[in-house]
């Protein structure tokens, strides 16, 4: 059943990337009276298509094989060697004889709407859930890692301080596509030895794919700091003279971090007495705490919370932040690529396929976290397309550009060989990421 629902949820995702891609050219084509003769989403390989209607003299349909999309634009792939000959009227309407600026604007459309796509979803998950800070710069919190947390080297007690170098953040932040694309840096404080130490620790790719099927507290969640509420009248606590305003910091010689830590290790003594140590009057002690007939120790305990609360933002701050959000996460793909051109990352380590992605989805409905992944991907998808790639839209733009500079476009050789070299190239881009994928199922 989980795999269903996270094939479900890839489906759905890379149907609603897709269209919004192809609705950017669309438009923008409209717009400049191109004709469109198809609009498809998936692939109708070998013509088959689940279904297809014709509106307006452009023919919409689902193809059977899920790898993208296409819109089929008249003369979009047609070369004029001999570009002065006058246009006949059987060209009006052909991609090839609008302006280059016309053109140009068309093979952005794709992108510009995806990069608007990731903004909205941004700005409304800001208006709807409120940005909550997770740290400011006197802040004073500790984190409890979970299961993914320990193997990514967090431990129960640290303070992240700054991410990737920047010591403000927000907390959803830290399962976004900052954390998401990997080999980001956290910096922690780490108490040793009654010293503070500053560690940088490098979340790598695998870790986060670990995390894809988890629940976000698998990564780490907030500590909860505790005091004294009310200690019993005949207990030992009062007869050795403790006060609500003492601090527990250790539980048979063991440091305790947590509320819900210290919760677990009663648990798991329920039947012995148990040691405290105990900071009184400022000096520290030991206290013996025996169990009643029902298992109480003679006191209760009060949470405290850390005081991270959602914020009222106006509009154009949500825009704003959405804006920020898109362009971190467009970035993000543009500084992995510069890492993978360096050398400084791995091509295996930085690159996920349609696996790897269907994986971040998840088996379980997580609708938050499934339009900021759409979102995430959608910004993806716009740095992919404006690659100069013969056959992706910045491949298009590139060959426009040379026309331009050259008054003429190139020859129909030179050109069929250059997207044929183009379409080998992202073929085996596509074959090599799923096998990367497999690859890393197999090695879970």
């Amino acid at each position: 059943m989980d795999i269903l629902i996270m094939i479900a949820q890839f489906i759905l995702g890379i149907s609603i990337l897709v269209t919004v891609h192809e609705l950017g050219h669309f438009i923008a084509a409209r717009a400049f009276g191109i004709r469109i003769e198809k609009f498809y989403l998936f692939f109708d390989a070998g013509g088959l298509s689940l279904f297809k209607f014709k509106r307006n003299g452009t023919e919409f349909g689902m193809g059977w094989l899920p790898l993208g999309g296409y819109i089929q634009m008249a003369g979009l792939h047609e070369v004029d060697d001999e570009p002065e000959n006058k246009v006949s009227k059987g060209d009006i309407g052909s991609f090839r004889t609008k302006p280059a600026w016309q053109r140009l604007i068309v093979m952005s459309g794709g992108i510009i709407l995806n990069l608007l796509l990731a903004v909205l979803i941004f700005s409304v998950q800001t208006a709807i859930y409120g940005k909550n800070y997770i740290r400011k710069l006197k802040a004073d919190y500790e984190i409890l890692p979970g299961e993914i947390g320990l193997k990514a080297g967090l431990l129960p007690g640290d303070k992240i301080v700054a991410l990737d170098g920047d010591s403000i953040f927000y907390q959803d932040e830290l399962l976004s596509t900052r954390i998401l694309k990997g080999n980001t840096i956290l910096t922690v404080v780490r108490t040793k030895a009654n010293e503070k130490v500053h560690m940088h620790l490098k979340i790598s790719p695998e870790i986060m794919r670990l995390l894809a099927d988890k629940a976000p507290t698998e990564f780490f969640r907030l500590g909860t700091i505790f005091k004294f509420d009310s200690i019993y009248t005949n207990s030992d606590l009062k007869t050795a003279g403790i006060k609500k305003t003492d601090q527990v910091t250790a539980l048979d010689g063991k440091p305790v971090n947590f509320y819900e830590d210290f919760l677990v290790r009663l648990q798991k003594n329920k039947k012995k007495q148990i040691q405290l140590t105990i900071i009184h009057d400022g000096k520290t002690s030991q206290v013996i705490a025996h169990k009643d007939k029902d298992g109480h120790i003679g006191f209760s305990l009060q949470a405290i919370h850390p005081q991270i609360k959602p914020m009222e933002i106006s509009v154009p701050q949500t825009l704003s932040y959405g804006a920020g959000r898109t362009w971190s996460a467009f970035s993000d793909n543009a500084k992995g690529l510069n890492d993978i051109m360096s050398g400084r990352v791995k091509v295996a380590d930085a690159v996920t396929g349609p696996i790897g992605i269907a994986m971040l989805f998840g088996g379980s409905f997580d609708w938050p976290r499934f339009w900021r992944l759409v979102a995430v991907l959608s910004a993806a998808i716009a740095f992919f397309n404006l690659l100069p790639l013969p056959v992706l839209d910045g491949g298009h733009a590139l060959f426009i550009g040379i026309e331009a500079i050259r008054g003429k476009p190139l020859s129909k050789t030179i050109t069929a060989y250059i997207q044929l070299s183009g379409f080998v190239i992202v073929a085996l881009l596509a074959i090599y990421v799923c096998v990367i994928d497999i690859i890393r199922i197999v090695n879970i």
